[in-house]
Parts: structure tokens; sequence; C-alpha cells
């Protein structure tokens, strides 16, 4: 008699157990935040049907601490993606305008050449320092989201 009692009992806890294991999953699998690149566009998409909560590209960008404010770490790398996206696309920016002029300007003849070491010399630094800029904020991207999913509920 205590066999089959021990039986249902264990028999029960698996059955209460389950549904709330579920829902935990589902409730991961539909809050969860990931990264879905598009031609110069980086979304971040929500759950596992791919709604897309904001997207990120060279003219637009969203509010990453408002799509993370449930972690505060979260928050944190997302201020760090704030800080450093804006300023690297500026800096790459620039360096790209500068390189077209660096080029167009070694195509005239009679140009001084202290102008196109200039312009070059220009370009390979804007283009490092916005790259450098946008690695930063790609990676504080990345550990925001982390974060946020590490923190799901």
């Amino acid at each position: 008699m205590s066999r089959l009692r021990l039986f249902c009992l264990m028999g029960y806890l698996i059955l209460i157990r389950s549904p709330t294991a579920m829902a935990q999953d589902r409730s991961y699998d539909q809050d969860a935040l990931r990264l879905a690149g598009n031609f110069g566009d980086v979304s971040i998409v929500r759950g596992i049907d791919g709604t897309v909560v904001g997207k990120i590209g060279v003219f637009r960008g969203i509010d990453v601490a408002k799509v993370v404010e449930r972690s505060p770490n979260a928050v944190t790398e997302a201020w760090e993606f704030q800080r450093n996206y804006r300023p690297g696309t500026i800096a790459l920016g620039l360096g790209l305008i500068s390189l077209g002029a660096s080029v167009g300007a070694s195509q005239f003849h009679d140009m001084n050449r202290g102008i196109t070491t200039g312009l070059t010399i220009a370009t390979v630094g804007l283009i490092t320092y916005g790259g450098g800029r946008l690695q930063k904020a790609y990676n504080a991207l990345h550990k925001s989201l982390w974060w946020y999913n590490r923190d799901l509920k």
C-alpha cells in the first residue's frame, strides 16, 4: 500500500510541476531578444515568432535602454551602446567622405602632394576611430541582450 501511495504522490508532483516548467520556458521563448542582420541594418527581434522590436541602421536607431529596461545590467550596456554608436557612425561617415576627397584630389596632377597626404591621413584616422567606436557599441549591444535574456524570469 505504501508503494502505491508513493507512486501516486510522485505522479501528482510530476503533473503539478510540468505546466509550470512549460510556462516558464514559453515565457522565455516569447520574451527573449536576439539580433537579426539585414542588408545594412540590424534588427532586434523578440521571441520565437520574430517580432521586430526595433531596427538599428546608419540613419536610424532605437532607444535600446527602453527595450531592455527590465534588467539593470542590460540598461547599463545599452547606455554604453548609445554613447558609442552615434559618434562611431559620424566619424566613419566623415572618413568615407575624406576618402572620396583624397581619391579625387590624387587625380589632379598639379595638386600639392601635402593635400593628398593630409587627406589620406585624415581618412585612416577617421575610419579607424569610427570603426573602433562602432565595435565598442556593438559589443555593448550584444552584452545588453545577453544580460536581458539572462535576467528573464
